[in-house]
């Protein structure tokens, strides 16, 4: 164990480095690796489409510290909120180191000139919770993680989906991944409805509504998304759902990335066949368990998972603190 003169030597990252990250992260939970591969993208995406610092520590070629900070591309009249994030690793965590690397990312969204700072961070990491609660950030709000046993539901899960497939042919709503999709518009049609259904989600922190190039990029650019995964549903000319699986390129669980229907078509179970179809998909591919992210605050999709058999595993809380000297 290093003494008590030892000091972070933090530096710029580069892509590249995404991968220390994610080993570091993964030494928190083995059982929720991060995958390398996604974690370079999401950089790569926040650096084009937001704006970012991180810093890395390295000791004998790993990771054994990190602090991004990040926001998005404020409007003018919109209270201006950042993102921090702090990773030490657990045989080097103090107090003061914890507190150094959040100061980090802080005093960049000041000058940055964000209003307030945010971290998520999963309620069972006490040790960062509580830091963070004696440097002053406040929970505001909580999401559900949770996971489904793909092995242990796989008949309930089949039949239900049967169930819903013959619901859909009685609403003559068509049900089918975006690659067997031939319209030439369904891109278009397909970022129309999903920006609508996103204005939806219970959240504290805005989010800039991307362009279609920019979301295509952000979707479709991203090497766990593909698009034999991505259902969607379509009534007559157009597409009013959409659910999809993340599948790490390297390690970690498959998630579900989004989930979202249109609002004319809401409580007509078309979200609920889209969920059941993209989950059919995993079983039959062999996966064995998925999990999902989803506001407490979230009630209607909520209710879906339960149904399918999904368990809480730990919420993340979302705490914030303002920047005001």
């Amino acid at each position: 164990m290093p003494g008590t003169a030892f000091r972070l030597e933090l530096r710029p990252t580069t892509l590249e480095d995404a991968a220390l990250v994610a080993d570091l992260e993964s030494l928190r939970d083995p059982a929720e690796p991060r995958d390398p591969v996604s974690l370079r993208h999401w950089w790569r995406m926040t650096e084009e489409l937001e704006r970012a610092t991180r810093r890395i520590a390295v000791q004998d070629g790993a990771a054994i510290a990190y602090i991004g900070a990040t926001h998005e591309l404020w409007p003018e009249d919109e209270k201006r909120f950042g993102v921090v994030r702090p990773l030490l690793r657990s045989d080097l965590w103090s107090q003061a180191r914890f507190a150094q690397l959040v100061e980090i990312g802080e005093d960049w969204l000041r000058a940055e000139g964000a209003a307030t700072a945010v971290a998520r961070i999963r309620a069972d990491f006490e040790q960062d919770v509580a830091a963070l609660q004696r440097i002053g950030y406040r929970e505001d709000r909580r999401a559900r993680i949770s996971e489904l046993d793909l092995v242990a539901n796989r008949d309930k899960i089949l039949v239900a989906r049967e169930e819903c497939r013959r619901r859909m042919k009685e609403q003559r709503v068509a049900l089918h991944t975006l690659n067997e999709d031939t319209d030439p518009a369904k891109y278009k049609k397909l970022y129309d409805m999903s920006i609508e259904s996103e204005k939806d989600i219970p959240t504290s922190v805005p989010w800039r509504v991307l362009t279609l190039d920019e979301w295509t990029r952000f979707w479709f650019e991203n090497p766990s998304i593909s698009e034999h995964r991505y259902w969607i549903a379509r009534e007559g000319d157009a597409i009013v759902g959409t659910s999809v699986l993340e599948y790490p390129v390297v390690r970690g669980v498959p998630s579900t990335a989004y989930t979202g229907t249109a609002r004319a078509v809401r409580g007509r179970g078309i979200g609920r066949a889209l969920k059941y179809e993209s989950i059919g998909q995993a079983i039959e591919a062999g996966t064995t368990r998925v999990r999902t992210t989803n506001d407490v605050d979230n009630p209607p999709i909520l209710r879906i998972n339960e149904e399918m058999g999904y368990r809480p595993v730990t919420p993340v809380i979302e705490l914030h603190r303002g920047l005001e000297r």
